[in-house]
């Protein structure tokens, strides 16, 4: 589960909190106002792997402790949902989300709480992977913002039967990733699949533009703008550039979003795409065995020796102020949640990579290929860019997609995709 985009602070009418609300649906009757329940709200949803095991492993919690969890769905809108709520007093003691844009701000809006003080009470600093923490952890002051849960590897994917089939190498660099692009439209192939009007283009552009940039440049750029006076960031956008008028993406990708860009990997129109981790429960036979992971190739004189992934956390838990006080209940809960054995469900099951320690002897000696894969194979084969999310505002967000998706419209010069991101900044 991953939040792909999250709407600028809200203004909290009344007639706001009503629709945020008509969103969320509980699968327990009650709310959370009984003192041996809780409520949780989550982007989690039904019928999908992972919202079914997160059901299972309530319902098994209920039957161990006594304790009901009562669970709203607010789907892509679990951040509208939640601050919409608190408006109204009626939000949930737990949100289940990933710490990227709204969510940033909810500890200085006093909605959450840090969890500083109960990582080592409740056992989980060192089960935590450290890189999901530091993930999860304020550049401002060091407080921990939520429960980092599900974890995330975010390679290309390349179709290896389709590569064959054009008679090409899978690429490295970017200059081979143009000749690989000319011999797949050649052969009929579309080279590589992405959603250039939502989220995933936006990522995928921010992963190109900071070809040349040191992770602190990037940052620094991702912060506070400045994409037309650093000349290492005009450089990547000069090679986005380079690289869509020499065909490399999917036909007419600016008016795509990742559903059609999934639809075309899984069906065999394109040999590439960007996806996490978590696409890889929808990947069914044939197409399961001919998937590699790897990294988007760079240029000679980058400053990434080895082609780049993302990595990061996709989700965990917040205690908003609310729940608070039900802190006991809570702990209950997560402990359940983050042992061994249920973290080990999650592998097994969802096919998911967690954010913890997970023992080996707890997982299926049939485990997925593919997440065998992404988890031991992957990371050696790439370097980790900077994931933007954590330092674009979380305010800019929205405007951010809509000044990107621009730049995978043909004629788009570099200047002018720089202009429009300085743009979002106020540049």
């Amino acid at each position: 589960m991953n939040t792909r985009t999250r709407r600028p602070a809200l203004v909290l009418a009344a007639a706001a909190t009503a629709a945020a609300l008509a969103l969320a649906g509980c699968t327990a009757g009650g709310g959370d106002s009984d003192a041996d329940s809780i409520t949780i709200l989550t982007a989690a949803s039904p019928g999908t792997p992972g919202g079914d095991l997160f059901q299972s492993v309530i319902d098994d919690f209920t039957e161990e402790s006594g304790i009901t969890v009562n669970v709203e769905f607010g789907g892509e809108e679990v951040p509208l949902v939640f601050e919409t709520s608190v408006a109204a007093n009626k939000q949930a003691d737990l949100v289940n989300i990933n710490p990227v844009a709204n969510p940033l701000s909810w500890i200085d809006n006093g909605i959450v709480v840090p969890v500083d003080q109960y990582l080592d009470e409740w056992g989980l600093t060192d089960r935590l992977l450290p890189a999901a923490l530091a993930e999860w952890t304020r550049d401002s002051d060091g407080q921990v913002q939520g429960f980092p849960f599900e974890g995330y590897q975010w390679p290309v994917w390349f179709n290896t039967a389709l590569f064959d089939q054009a008679g090409v190498d899978i690429p490295t660099t970017t200059d081979e990733l143009i000749d690989a692009a000319a011999a797949l439209r050649a052969a009929g192939i579309q080279p590589f699949a992405i959603g250039g009007n939502d989220w995933s283009g936006q990522k995928l552009l921010l992963q190109i533009a900071q070809s040349y940039l040191t992770p602190d440049e990037a940052k620094e750029v991702f912060t506070n703008g400045g994409w037309c006076s650093t000349p290492a960031a005009l450089k990547g956008l000069e090679l986005f550039v380079e690289l869509r008028d020499a065909g490399v993406f999917i036909d007419d990708a600016g008016g795509l979003e990742a559903s059609s860009m999934s639809a075309a990997f899984y069906t065999g129109q394109a040999a590439m795409m960007s996806a996490g981790s978590w696409e890889m429960a929808n990947v069914e036979e044939p197409l399961a065995p001919n998937v590699l992971f790897g990294g988007f190739p760079v240029p000679a004189d980058g400053e990434y020796d080895m082609p780049t992934a993302y990595q990061g956390t996709a989700n965990g838990y917040w205690i908003s102020t609310k729940g608070v006080e039900k802190i006991d209940l809570i702990r209950q809960f997560i402990e359940y949640l983050y042992s061994p054995e249920v973290a080990a469900r999650y592998v097994n099951e969802a096919q998911v990579i967690t954010a913890l320690e997970t023992d080996p002897a707890l997982l299926d000696s049939d485990i997925n290929p593919l997440l065998a894969q992404i988890t031991s194979e992957l990371p050696a084969t790439v370097e980790y860019a900077v994931h933007p999310d954590k330092y674009i505002p979380g305010t800019l967000t929205e405007q951010f997609i809509r000044q990107t998706a621009l730049a995978f419209q043909p004629g788009t010069t570099a200047d002018a995709a720089c202009a429009a991101l300085d743009s979002v900044y106020g540049g």
